[in-house]
């Protein structure tokens, strides 16, 4: 986004739609200018390496129990209801019990249950299956040649194989995915009253929607993390009941809604670099590192992403963090922070690394996600490679969707 009034440029909307859309240009000059800075939102975006790095390692000084999301937002932090209506404050109690919003002991406890459904060798365990889903997928688009990378494919495959995995009934699993998908508004500022209402009325269905199935698999279990995660007591006791539907939604977050994104996005950045996607499809060794450089290059939301409390005054680049200030890192600015990877701005699947992106976050919280994430991402790409290696990009300016910032709003391709 270019903006020719200093001022402005160094006070941006980080929720606006022109930022979204192409944000590289004033994430620079946050970075160079202003790496820890006082955003209009009221909280603190951090954009270089080490700061992101620090904040994500740091859980004795920057918590993630009741972090908010700063002014202008209702539920800016579970427990200040002033003003708040009563649909609010009850969504505010429910992210207050996600394990993503949590601290040590709690944190550690649940993520402990969960964390072995996405581990690198259940992964491989659904390799069959998630092929099946992407040949089924790649199948349905031969029929006319030309499709979106996007709603034709990389959007299903993992919303797909995460409700699996959870236990969404498959013909509640668009309903629920849309629903879902609406209650993001409710981490950005209230830009209309309709607009909020409408995520609230998804937030109380999902809700109620995650309750009934959990009453269901409690009465008749079945082959799914919801019956095994009732079924596990742990170190720490069972789940309750709202520990339970929380880390149902935030796990649903972590394996389905993020990866589709990291697929698209992937696949366009090496279609729009064709002498690098020829080297792929010649070279299948380069997969693995172009996974990586994907997840640096193209952070699926390359604004805000992860937020923490100070839980003390913190001095940071001669700025004072007050307690109770929210911090955000930036992960996408900071995965082109120039001093953490030489030449950021360019795409290249052959770099050579001295840090590890942190598109997956970093420290206690890292996401319990990202193996099946990469692992979904390495076999669509190696499936469209052997497919079609002349795959042609017909949307080559593509724009963000301006119902969803952190994705592209089509990406046609044609088979070739």
């Amino acid at each position: 986004m270019t903006d020719n009034n200093d001022e402005a440029a160094l006070a941006p909307d980080l929720y606006d739609y022109d930022f979204e859309n192409d944000p590289a240009e004033t994430l620079i000059r946050l970075r160079r200018e202003d790496p820890v800075h006082w955003s209009r939102h009221g909280f603190w975006f951090l954009t270089r390496y080490d700061d992101c790095a620090m904040v994500l390692k740091d859980p004795v000084r920057f918590s993630s129990a009741s972090a908010g999301w700063g002014g202008g937002n209702p539920l800016a932090r579970p427990g200040a209801d002033a003003g708040a209506s009563s649909a609010e404050r009850g969504l505010s109690r429910t992210l207050a019990q996600s394990f993503n919003q949590m601290d040590a002991p709690g944190h550690t406890r649940i993520r402990a249950l969960v964390v072995s459904a996405f581990s690198r060798r259940t992964a491989e365990a659904r390799r069959e299956r998630i092929l099946e889903v992407i040949h089924g997928l790649l199948e349905a688009a031969a029929v006319t040649g030309r499709f979106d990378l996007i709603s034709d494919f990389a959007f299903h495959i993992p919303i797909i194989v995460a409700s699996e995995i959870i236990g969404i009934p498959t013909d509640d699993r668009e309903t629920f995915r849309a629903a879902f998908e609406l209650t993001g508004r409710l981490l950005a500022p209230k830009r209309s009253e309709e607009s909020w209402a409408e995520a609230l009325d998804a937030g109380r269905w999902v809700g109620r929607y995650v309750r009934d199935l959990v009453a269901q698999r409690r009465a008749s279990p079945r082959d799914d993390l919801i019956s095994a995660l009732i079924a596990e007591t742990g170190g720490g006791g069972a789940l309750s009941d709202p520990e339970l539907s929380s880390a149902i939604s935030t796990i649903y977050t972590a394996a389905g809604m993020t990866t589709e994104r990291m697929i698209s996005s992937g696949l366009y950045l090496l279609l729009s670099h064709p002498d690098q996607w020829r080297a792929l499809v010649a070279d299948r060794a380069l997969v693995g590192p172009a996974i990586e450089e994907i997840l640096r290059f193209h952070h699926p939301t390359q604004s805000t992403s992860t937020n923490r409390r100070c839980t003390r005054d913190i001095e940071l680049r001669g700025k004072i963090l007050k307690e109770g200030d929210t911090v955000r890192v930036g992960l996408g600015a900071a995965n082109r922070d120039p001093e953490a990877f030489p030449d950021p701005e360019r795409f290249d699947i052959r770099r050579q690394m001295a840090v590890p992106p942190l598109s997956f976050g970093a420290g206690p919280h890292f996401c319990i996600g990202a193996a099946l994430a990469r692992f979904e991402a390495r076999l669509a790409i190696e499936a469209i490679a052997d497919r079609w290696p002349g795959l042609e990009l017909i949307t080559t300016s593509p724009v963000k969707d301006p119902r969803r910032h952190d994705r592209y709003r089509e990406l046609i391709v044609r088979a070739g």
